[in-house]
């Protein structure tokens, strides 16, 4: 479910870089890294809402600040096989929309955005519809509905006289 094609940036870019990187790869966010003598680390991540905000908010140019002066570096991980519920709290105790996704060897595997929860939520969601329609038809089949008797109209009462919850504008 997470986007296992991550799109890194070195520390020490700037954040024009950066803009280009996510707007050719059309992605929010970079995941910044940092050389050490031991290979490439993950160091933060850095979003298009950091690039406007914070750069504007300092009168920055993009070629002026480097990437990792915006980077968050309290990395949020989750788990590779970590359930959607656990995604969406890690996300809401730590008030970020993006998640790094850990594999077993400690590994970078992908980012999971908010966006990705979202969309996954939306399917199980499809599909939850398809459960009430399906028992609905099957209702029908089995027992077919019966014409409503037909009575006098029902009226509503004047405003004032029930008591409504609320009342809706020109209704």
């Amino acid at each position: 479910m997470c986007k296992r094609q991550v799109v890194s940036i070195d520390a020490q870019g700037s954040l024009g870089e950066a803009a280009r990187l996510m707007r050719q790869h059309h992605v929010g966010a970079l995941v910044v890294t940092s050389g050490e003598a031991q290979g490439r680390h993950v160091y933060g991540i850095v979003t298009d809402r950091d690039l406007v905000l914070d750069a504007l908010a300092r009168e920055a140019r993009g070629e002026d600040l480097r990437v990792g002066e915006l980077a968050h570096t309290t990395l949020v991980l989750v788990a590779e096989h970590a359930e959607l519920g656990d995604a969406m709290q890690a996300m809401a105790h730590s008030g970020v929309r993006r998640l790094l996704v850990k594999g077993s060897g400690d590994q970078l595997l992908g980012l999971l955005s908010l966006d990705d929860l979202i969309e996954a939520y939306s399917a199980e969601l499809v599909s939850l519809v398809r459960i009430i329609r399906s028992g609905m038809a099957r209702e029908l089949r089995e027992t077919p509905a019966t014409p409503a008797a037909r009575g006098e109209p029902l009226l509503i009462p004047a405003i004032g006289r029930a008591n409504w919850a609320s009342v809706v504008a020109g209704a």
